[in-house]
């Protein structure tokens, strides 16, 4: 990291002890940008939230800023002065108005203070229009082609649903068949069972009557 990249990092974020990173202490860092969703790259498998400042996009940020920066004292130079007005016992008016001070002496103006601050936001504007960029590239190559893998496995379950809905409909309609069947089929066993019984027991009768006739003229007719 260079000794310019290592100023702009020291005026706009403030490290804890550890050295690592923290929420931005002006609310210049409230910008959107700095907070940009995480990339889609990232394997975190979470509900996408409001985002946090992150070392990665600190790096960028500040590196675009480093490339521009611009020469004498411009609102790069006023802010390391805010920041270094911080630690005195003073409001925050007096902190501005003494940082102003310094600006006087360099011939600026609160009008060149904000031009300058504004390129500044120019510059993370472009930033942030290459991270969008970027980001609807990702998410189309990533998401976008899965989505329709999405949309195609759904039409397919409800096809193989609507599917499964009618076999079910028509194996309820052959079980009916086929207990109406198999009833008809006892009723016909027992009917034709029951003409089989009748006609041997006809059948049983009248040759009964002949073979005792014929018993009976073997018997008297000799």
């Amino acid at each position: 990291m260079s000794d310019l990249l290592k100023k702009f990092k020291s005026v706009f974020i403030v490290e804890d002890e550890s050295g690592a990173s923290a929420q931005p202490a002006s609310p210049a860092q409230s910008n959107p940008v700095a907070q940009s969703e995480a990339p889609v790259a990232e394997t975190r498998r979470e509900t996408a939230g409001s985002g946090s400042v992150t070392d990665k996009f600190v790096q960028i940020l500040l590196g675009a800023l480093e490339k521009n920066n611009q020469q004498g004292f411009d609102y790069f130079e006023f802010r390391q002065a805010l920041k270094n007005l911080e630690k005195m016992p003073m409001d925050e008016a007096t902190r501005f108005h003494s940082a102003y001070a310094m600006a006087q002496t360099m011939n600026v103006t609160p009008a060149k203070l904000v031009e300058s601050a504004q390129f500044y936001l120019n510059i993370l504007a472009g930033e942030q229009s290459k991270f969008n960029e970027a980001h609807a590239q990702q998410r189309a190559k990533l998401i976008g082609n899965r989505e329709e893998e999405v949309r195609n496995l759904e039409a397919m379950i409800q096809s193989k649903t609507e599917q499964i809905k009618q076999l079910t409909q028509q194996i309820e309609e052959h079980r009916r068949n086929s207990e109406q069947i198999r009833n008809e089929i006892g009723d016909s066993t027992v009917k034709i069972e029951n003409t089989k019984a009748d006609f041997e027991a006809t059948f049983a009768n009248v040759s009964g009557q002949i073979q005792a006739d014929i018993a009976k003229i073997q018997e008297h007719l000799k």
